[in-house]
């Protein structure tokens, strides 16, 4: 097994789901591909009595979302995963409905399942141990950190987590967790999972990392692991990201129609 750090990538079906669940209950979408392909199928759709929804892929790139600009209007409903700001305030300003389901109520807890199952199988594919009575570290304690501790728990691991916040600290203890201290080492963990959207898993921890360690990355890009530094030591290290499009894609796009549903209803009276 090489031990380097590696990006795990996978097919993301969750739009396609999303899309068939959309379709059976009479609404009209569109892929962006189709869209760039035909560079008419949005401007039709302004001539129609009815609004045609706009399914964006997850972290959908910043050249994909330039180009969409030229071709939606206000009778068209945006909808995608992780938008960024700037995006936003560009459909607000041309007064253009735009809906990021993964900052919806109830989706984020829901979707944390599904990256908790999903690190945990990126957790045993990686490894030759038994996550069965192995050393477990969770840095972050949110709802992904909070869940991912319940199911690893649940699998008679060990669990640890480091988080600064007071409140999730005390949560933790409740739960019968370990907290990892400022000053404890590293060196006992078989298997560390990041949640936190910042560089925390620096050269000082990877040094005090057993080579067989295994990091389970989930933060957000650019993560908050030194791959790099990761590869030079012979630590495997992945960035897994959108692990519920790649293990649950059924389960995750059922969620959130359930989340767009009463927002799509509303919206405008078009629908």
């Amino acid at each position: 097994m090489p031990n380097t750090g590696s990006a795990c990538t996978g097919p993301d079906k969750r739009n396609q789901y999303l899309r068939e669940y959309l379709a059976d209950h009479g609404y009209q979408t569109i892929l962006p591909e189709t869209v760039l392909s035909t560079q008419e199928s949005l401007q039709i759709a302004s001539e129609e009595e009815r609004s045609l929804l706009l399914l964006l892929p997850v972290a959908a790139s910043k050249e994909l979302l330039d180009s969409i600009k030229k071709f939606i209007t206000r009778r068209h409903i945006v909808i995608g995963g992780n938008l960024p700001k700037d995006f936003l305030s560009y459909c607000r300003e041309q007064q253009i409905d735009c809906i990021d389901y993964l900052n919806l109520p109830g989706t984020a807890m829901l979707n944390a399942v599904a990256t908790a199952e999903g690190s945990i199988c990126e957790a045993i594919l990686a490894s030759e141990i038994n996550l069965q009575q192995s050393q477990c570290l969770i840095l972050g304690f949110g709802k992904c950190g909070e869940i991912l501790a319940d199911k690893l728990h649940a699998l008679n691991a060990y669990v640890s987590i480091s988080t600064r916040n007071p409140e999730a600290r005390a949560k933790a203890l409740a739960y019968g967790y370990q907290l990892h201290g400022q000053h404890s080492s590293y060196s006992q963990y078989d298997f560390i999972f990041n949640t936190a959207p910042a560089p925390v898993i620096n050269r000082n921890i990877i040094d005090q990392l057993k080579k067989e360690c295994i990091i389970i990355d989930i933060a957000s890009k650019p993560g908050g692991t030194d791959f790099d530094y990761c590869v030079q030591k012979g630590i495997t290290a992945k960035h897994c990201l959108s692990l519920p499009g790649k293990y649950a894609p059924k389960t995750s796009a059922k969620l959130i129609y359930n989340q767009l549903e009463p927002i799509l209803k509303g919206s405008r009276g078009q629908i």
